[in-house]
């Protein structure tokens, strides 16, 4: 059977109604069958599952006497989440998933703003094991729903500020994540093992947007311990990861399963020099970066397998106008978010009477390659007394490439001051503290024109508020607790 191919389609369930329809028997989604045993579903069981899963979400929306088409609940990457995501997709109600990992306080500070629905994932995995004697097949509702109405509010990240719901259409994840193929084909025959937060926007689009248009199969985890226990049973071609994770799984010697990936995309914030080439020379893997915002749906810029270099993010995916003013990035399409939620004044700070939005990124066309160069946010540029400018994230990426350095932020305080966050494999840590003090100074006197930095440990490790569900520091936070 051919794969189905409708780049107009602009709702994400389609795909999974038109493989059903046509009784696509390839395995679809790996789902829990006990308590400890996994067994692939077909796209016709998934069209099953996501059905049942839809009425009870309707039935409950109409017990509860809700006005308001919203179903919140907390996201944990798991079968049952995905099946959620797409019964909210077939019913056109707008999905609110939380991440597990924030506090319990946080999350019902957010939900406190929305009138809807809350479900606990758990029930609908209690009710979709019990067996049903009513054979049904997924509903076709597709036509009542509006593309360019709401389908999924995520947060964004906080990396420099407080984070904002951010309102995606059905249209905006449709679009963004055939683009997204596009740059990166995909086929039937792939098995991909999705790692990152499906309540982010580089897994829903990528993974989970990938997965539905080309009709591969797909397992879901989370991070390290979710590569660990699925990789020998998934067997994966493709893995979305962010760069820690792809550095660490390429100093892993104990992680099977991983023989067969052909491509892994990487994204989040920049991967090293020394990282892309082991993935890619060394392991004969693609390394497909990328670059984007939540606000974006959330791709913008995309390398594909035969237009890939290291530190760059590939072209415009398609669909894009963009503009350089100042080295800062604007971008206007179809892929440019209906809003925040409930923030009209954000909304229209971020994007202007004519559609741009400011990504507040700096950027170049790397002239070699046609490429994009991302240096850095534009609020976060530091200009020395001599007028010079310094790219704080591009330093920290090759901080970060030292051994046994976690994290790493460069400041203007009085003066240039660069933080590291190492750890040490053993309680003895004067040589390699010693080692990496060295390095770093390196660094600093190659890449800092005035020399005048000074480089220092944070006594504590970097934890909770300070760093993004990606991985990545919260610089106004940390400097808030640490300065």
């Amino acid at each position: 059977m051919p794969p189905i191919q409708k780049s107009n389609q602009a709702q994400l369930i389609k795909y999974l109604i038109d493989r059903a329809e046509t009784k696509d028997l390839r395995p679809a989604l790996l789902a829990q069958s006990g308590n400890k045993t996994y067994d692939w579903l077909n796209w016709i069981e998934l069209g099953v599952v996501v059905e049942r899963a839809s009425r009870w979400i309707e039935n409950r929306l109409k017990s509860d006497g809700s006005a308001e088409q919203r179903v919140g609940y907390v996201s944990d990457n798991s079968p049952t989440n995905v099946i959620v995501a797409l019964a909210c997709m077939n019913l056109g109600t707008i999905e609110f998933p939380f991440d597990h990992r924030l506090p319990i306080q946080e999350i019902h500070r957010r939900w406190s703003e929305i009138d809807g629905l809350w479900i606990d994932l758990s029930e609908i995995e209690s009710h979709l094991s019990r067996e049903e004697n009513e054979p049904i097949a997924l509903l076709d509702r597709s036509d009542n729903i509006n593309p360019d109405s709401a389908s999924l509010v995520l947060w964004t990240s906080g990396t420099t500020g407080t984070p904002k719901g951010v309102t995606l259409s059905h249209r905006n994840l449709a679009g963004n994540a055939a683009a997204k193929l596009k740059a990166a084909p995909q086929s039937r025959e792939d098995r991909r093992l999705c790692v990152l937060p499906l309540c982010h926007g580089y897994a829903r689009t990528c993974d989970l947007g990938g997965w539905l248009i080309s009709g591969c199969s797909l397992a879901v985890a989370l991070g390290y311990r979710g590569i660990e226990r699925f990789a020998p049973i998934v067997q994966p071609t493709l893995m979305n990861l962010v760069p820690s994770l792809a550095s660490r799984l390429l100093r892993d010697t104990k992680t099977k399963g991983l023989g067969h990936l052909r491509m892994i995309g990487c994204g989040g914030a920049g991967l090293s020099e020394t990282d892309y080439y082991s993935w890619t020379r060394d392991r004969s893997v693609s390394v497909i970066q990328g670059y984007g915002l939540t606000e974006t749906s959330p791709v913008i810029c995309s390398a594909t397998p035969d237009r890939s270099s290291a530190g760059l993010v590939g072209d415009f995916v398609q669909d894009w106008e963009h503009k350089i003013i100042s080295q800062q990035l604007f971008v206007r399409g179809p892929h440019v978010m209906q809003g925040y939620w409930n923030d009209p004044g954000s909304t229209n700070a971020k994007i202007d009477s004519e559609g741009w939005l400011a990504t507040g990124d700096l950027a170049e066309v790397d002239q070699a390659t046609g490429q994009i160069r991302i240096l850095g946010r534009a609020d976060e540029v530091i200009v020395l007394p001599n007028a010079s400018k310094i790219h704080p994230e591009r330093i920290e990426r090759i901080i970060n490439t030292i051994p046994y350095v976690r994290y790493s932020m460069l400041i203007k305080r009085e003066k240039l001051e660069l933080w590291i966050d190492a750890q040490f494999e053993s309680p003895s840590q004067e040589l390699e503290k010693k080692s990496i003090l060295i390095d770093a100074e390196e660094i600093v006197r190659s890449n800092i024109p005035s020399n005048d930095c000074e480089v220092k440990f944070f006594s504590n490790s970097l934890q909770g508020d300070e760093l993004t569900s990606k991985g990545t520091i919260r610089r106004n936070q940390i400097k808030k607790n640490r300065f």
